[in-house]
């Protein structure tokens, strides 16, 4: 096994979390869940997935590079750089195409696949670096990206990004 095909195999992995990710809440409606998991079908919710599918699927790489002893540097910086840099670049191809032409359920899962190679590429590259010796900061990072999650799950933003046009409401829908 090599890095390379571990990269591969996570792509994979996280494409199909990504199905897993997004009916959680609704499975298990609490309140940790509320801040992990996408609690309506707003974009930015949306970006839940893209976030923690990263961050638990590269916990996966981490084991399989660990059991075949392959050489990695950088693992945690690799981890925030990629889910942040994820959300980042699925937002800037996504947007355009849904102010464009709309919601397109195809698109949108393209452009996940899409993006889940490409920070996938980009953590190759981030591994295969010479070590920087800053692993407290990205899980401080990832803490505080969890936090803002949360706040604006529950206080979010009035604008389209947060709206969920499916259920017409912005934040966690009521249990009418």
């Amino acid at each position: 096994m090599t890095l390379k095909k571990i990269k591969i195999i996570n792509v994979v992995i996280f494409f199909l979390l990504s199905f897993l990710w997004h009916f959680m809440y609704d499975w298990l409606p609490c309140f940790l869940t509320s801040i992990f998991f996408p609690v309506n079908e707003s974009i930015w919710e949306h970006m839940k997935i893209i976030f923690g599918v990263i961050i638990f699927g590269s916990l996966i790489s981490l084991i399989l590079m660990n059991k075949f002893k392959i050489k990695h540097n950088n693992f945690y910086v690799e981890i925030i750089i990629k889910a942040i840099i994820g959300v980042i670049f699925y937002l800037l191809l996504f947007i355009p195409l849904y102010k464009l032409i709309g919601k397109n359920m195809f698109i949108s899962i393209s452009l996940m696949f899409i993006t889940y190679v490409f920070v996938e590429f980009l953590g190759y590259k981030i591994l295969n670096l010479d070590e920087l010796n800053i692993n407290i900061m990205p899980v401080i990072l990832i803490v505080l990206c969890y936090i803002l999650f949360g706040l604006l799950t529950y206080f979010p933003r009035h604008n389209y990004l947060f709206f969920d046009e499916v259920k017409l409401v912005y934040g966690i829908p009521s249990k009418n």
